[in-house]
């Protein structure tokens, strides 16, 4: 009678079924133990892989990463655990900008660290979720995802919200902030807000307060006075407040590219001016002020001065967000990131 005998692997032990070969030709491991995957460098890996092969590739992510050779290219394995979605605001709308980013993490960053491979632009556009203001956008509808564009030339004309004396560097501009509480009395209506580099409104502009409940204190006014840490309005509105919401001057800008080294032009400005610097809010993106390549000159500047900033064609480096239209003015752009992690 012939027998049929399973292969051990282990030579100094026939009887050892830790690891063996079966009848069947199938690997079969029986230990509690551990199995040690070879360990390397991405330099190190085999010249010449196959479909199937496994590694602990010590290059990859922190402290390393384990990767299977699969239908022709090294891809890492996927655990069980959810990936990382980042949420990135990638600019405020102006009525001109079309393209929004650049996107960060980079699309080619975070896929190549789950597979090593670089996706085309529809598959990063659909693994990403991109909001105006607070409505979804349809990837390939909406938007597409475009790498290095050309961003078109735009002219803003922006409006100074306190007087600049001879000689001043730094230009301040009306904006859109949030305020944090509000009273009246009958007559005006008192918004508190974070206390600003400068005042934020000019006196006799138009704003408009958005966002507060009561409803009541919503709606276009005229600025009475202002401070840096709040503006009044005339306003027959009295009730306590319960939400606050933002005051917004009807002049504020939204630069939607950057603003550094644009030309600056306009009454006491001189010729060949440049933006050093730059800021804007916070929470809302609008413009609050430029610092200038050149003081001003010729007397003091008035509040209410328009001021016209050109901001060449550029090129933008990774990858953006490019709308099928304009965003309108002051609508944020906010993209979700790592869907496809």
């Amino acid at each position: 009678m012939r027998y049929l005998r399973t292969q051990v692997l282990n030579r100094r032990s026939p009887q050892d079924q830790r690891l063996y070969v079966d009848v069947n030709n199938a690997v079969v491991m029986k230990t509690p133990n551990n199995l040690t995957l070879p360990v390397g460098t991405t330099a190190q890996r085999p010249v010449n892989p196959t479909n199937g092969m496994i590694r602990y590739n010590t290059d990859i992510t922190t402290g390393g990463q384990v990767e299977v050779y699969q239908s022709g290219t090294w891809r890492n394995l996927r655990f069980n655990e959810p990936g990382k979605i980042v949420q990135q605001t990638l600019g405020v709308g102006d009525g001109e900008s079309v393209y929004f980013g650049p996107i960060s993490p980079s699309p080619a960053s975070y896929t190549s660290t789950q597979s090593n491979m670089t996706w085309d632009l529809v598959q990063i556009a659909k693994n990403m979720l991109v909001i105006v203001e607070n409505v979804i956008q349809l990837s390939n509808t909406n938007y597409t995802v475009v790498q290095n564009p050309i961003i078109d030339a735009e002219t803003d004309t922006a409006y100074t919200s306190v007087p600049a004396s001879n000689g001043s560097t730094t230009l301040y501009f009306s904006t859109s902030i949030y305020g944090s509480s509000a009273s009246g009395d009958g007559t005006y209506v008192t918004i508190l807000f974070e206390q600003q580099d400068s005042v934020p409104f000019a006196v006799g502009e138009t704003v408009v307060i958005a966002g507060f409940s009561p409803s009541g204190y919503n709606g276009t006014f005229t600025v009475y006075s202002a401070t840096n840490s709040q503006v009044v309005v005339t306003s027959n509105f009295n009730s306590t407040m319960l939400v606050a919401g933002t005051i917004t001057s009807n002049y504020a800008q939204y630069p939607a590219v950057n603003l550094t080294g644009a030309s600056v032009s306009g009454s006491y400005i001189d010729s060949g001016t440049t933006v050093v610097s730059y800021k804007t809010d916070s929470s809302t993106g609008a413009l609050t002020s430029i610092n200038l390549s050149k003081p001003t000159i010729s007397g003091t500047m008035a509040a209410g001065t328009a001021i016209t900033i050109h901001e060449n064609s550029q090129s933008g480096n990774g990858y953006y967000v490019y709308f099928s239209s304009p965003v309108p003015v002051g609508k944020a752009v906010t993209a979700l990131i790592g869907f496809d992690q």
